[in-house]
């Protein structure tokens, strides 16, 4: 697939390098939050768990991200501040990610899930005992985030700037 000018440094500056510093962010606030009082977080609990909640994030980071990232992306796609993408051209795992925001936000969130949480269960089994440090597992969900953000945000991106027109009152699709 082969972008347009303009394409690569939209969905660098404003898909990846902005959301990865807003998912440390937001990461860094939800541990602490969550964990900031305890001097450790207990690696397997199912709840309140450090693996868990990663594991969480694998789902929730592209679901929550779509979500908020597709309508910008369209809004940004008909202002001409985003260079429109021919659906035709997407490579066939991201035109299988299509469709209603709703529906997206889930294919992503599952795509996320199977795709990562393997890798983040075998690194807590490589770096954490039964407790981690609350600093340590904060500091590694915030830049979890915001490296997986800097792939997930893009590919999102990339999808909706392939939707076509859109009519800005009511979010719906023009014929695709």
């Amino acid at each position: 697939m082969t972008l347009p000018a303009g394409s690569m440094r939209y969905l660098i500056i404003g898909q990846a390098v902005i959301p990865f510093f807003i998912n440390v962010v937001v990461n860094v606030v939800l541990g602490a939050l969550a964990f900031g009082r305890q001097t450790s977080v207990v690696t397997w609990a199912m709840e309140d768990g450090a693996a868990a909640d990663s594991i969480g994030t694998c789902f929730f980071l592209p679901f929550i991200t779509c979500l908020i990232a597709t309508p910008i992306v369209r809004r940004n796609v008909a202002s001409g501040t985003a260079v429109p993408l021919e659906g035709s051209t997407l490579p066939r795992l991201l035109r299988m990610m299509r469709g209603p925001v709703l529906l997206r936000a889930i294919k992503f969130g599952f795509a996320g899930l199977m795709v990562v949480a393997g890798p983040v269960y075998m690194a807590y089994r490589s770096i954490a005992g039964d407790e981690i440090e609350t600093i340590r597992f904060i500091t590694i969900k915030a830049l979890f985030a915001g490296v997986f953000g800097i792939v997930v945000t893009p590919l999102i991106a990339i999808v909706a700037m392939a939707d076509g027109s859109r009519n800005s009152a009511t979010g719906k699709s023009a014929p695709m």
